[in-house]
């Protein structure tokens, strides 16, 4: 059986200078964090199964800089989000919450990037994703479906970045400019292997 946790927060020193640009992000400045424990105390125990969070790599990226070695399955609302709404202009969460909890969105989202109020408004934004998924025909009923989907969504259907941002992909394999295109990120070190994934299966349709 599947147990949620209940949201908690807890600060931790990241042992280097905090950027203006995290610091604009989440007005948490170095003094904010002096006196408190170093980020490779963070410890994520081993009977944890799902992480759920807005582009939930990069949260597993920090973990695995603090010394993290568990890797539970991971559902990122993200993916979700640009596969159910991919011509929406933005998948930001704050961006998400105007768009499916305005009123929510105008009293509290002032307080986003705090940890409390972004696992809240993730929370949010997931039910509704859940809920958009489930009137196109999915059936999303159990956190392991959620998983399923969440991993199904992470194969991209449209560019997010680029000239071509914004494009379906398979349209985008069916001209001789785009399978180029294609055909060039497929060469790229960096390519995420969900992109990679969705180039080749659009160029192996054709």
């Amino acid at each position: 059986m599947t147990v949620l946790q209940a949201p908690r927060a807890k600060r931790f020193n990241p042992l280097k200078e905090i950027s203006l640009g995290s610091m604009a992000i989440s007005h948490i400045c170095d003094e904010d964090v002096a006196d408190e424990p170093p980020h490779t105390d963070f410890r994520l125990s081993n009977s944890v199964e799902y992480l759920i969070g807005h582009n939930i790599d990069f949260d597993m990226t920090v973990l695995k800089n603090a010394g993290v070695t568990h890797t539970p399955n991971l559902i990122c609302t993200n993916a979700m989000a640009n596969y159910l709404l991919p011509t929406l202009e933005s998948h930001k969460l704050v961006y998400l919450l105007y768009y499916f909890h305005r009123y929510i969105a105008r009293a509290q989202a002032r307080d986003a990037h705090a940890a409390i109020a972004d696992i809240y408004f993730t929370e949010l934004v997931l039910g509704s994703l859940i809920d958009l998924a489930n009137s196109q025909g999915h059936e999303i009923n159990d956190v392991e479906s959620l998983y399923e989907f969440s991993e199904m969504a992470r194969i991209p259907t449209h560019l997010s970045f680029g000239k071509h941002k914004g494009e379906a992909i398979a349209d985008l394999a069916a001209s001789s400019e785009g399978t180029g295109y294609i055909k060039w990120l497929l060469k790229q070190d960096s390519i995420d292997p969900y992109l990679a994934q969705a180039c080749q299966q659009a160029l192996e349709s054709l």
